[in-house]
């Protein structure tokens, strides 16, 4: 399995007996952060471990906000947010995830 080297980077500093992440958990930031360097987008955090062994990512564009957290089953914990209020949020695998992320963009940009 090909992992993203932000992510590689997390694996390669945290150590074996600190975080031992699922295949699943590592497909699913992986094609988050895919999604998110295709449509070049620009990034202003990068994941981190939380100390439920998942991985954070709180992402910011213009007036949007965005938290997702990549957990152990593959699912995806979400919270869109726009000028500070919240839009959506829930759980979902990332096939379903990405779709939906796409679709706020686009509604919340234009």
């Amino acid at each position: 399995m090909l992992v993203h080297p932000e992510i590689e980077e997390i694996l390669n500093n945290a150590g074996p007996e600190n975080f031992i992440p699922t295949q699943h958990m590592l497909r699913s930031a992986g094609k988050l952060l895919n999604y998110i360097d295709d449509i070049n987008a620009e990034r202003t955090g990068k994941f981190e471990l939380t100390a439920a062994d998942s991985l954070y990512l709180q992402w910011d564009l213009e007036d949007l906000e965005f938290h997702f957290e990549c957990l152990g089953n593959g699912k995806i914990l979400y919270t869109f947010r726009k000028g500070g209020l919240g839009k959506a949020s829930g759980s979902s695998k990332i096939e379903e995830f990405i779709p939906r992320l796409e679709s706020f963009l686009l509604i919340s940009i234009n």
